[in-house]
């Protein structure tokens, strides 16, 4: 993660073919609203941003902070243009700010067919 501004993170994350850009503006140290852009390859990408604030909390462990957020898929292109659903994200920070991060997907693809 870099820090942009005061209260305002950039991580790009990549695996693969799927290369994640998001940004996280912190309204306090425990709360944030996120948004970006997930692509994945070949002309296909989701672009989200948060439904709520997220959380980042102190943890059991004392070394790591707990994070949750809930992310409405805004559209995208190629295949998913069109699409919408909810990313729930599950993560874990480390004090070097290594993500251990969860998810899950509900996505709706409109999809037509060819005739």
């Amino acid at each position: 993660m870099t820090v942009v501004a005061p209260g305002v993170l950039a991580a790009e994350l990549t695996a693969r073919r799927t290369r994640v850009e998001t940004q996280l503006v912190f309204s306090d140290e425990r709360t944030f609203r996120e948004s970006g852009t997930i692509e994945l390859g070949g002309g296909d990408a989701l672009r989200y941003a948060s439904v709520e604030d997220g959380t980042l909390e102190p943890s059991a462990d004392g070394h790591l902070r707990h994070g949750t957020s809930v992310l409405g898929v805004m559209g995208g292109a190629g295949r998913y243009a069109g699409a919408s659903g909810r990313i729930t994200s599950n993560f874990v920070l480390s004090p070097d700010g290594e993500v251990t991060d969860e998810q899950v997907v509900v996505l709706f693809i409109d999809k037509e067919e060819e005739q």
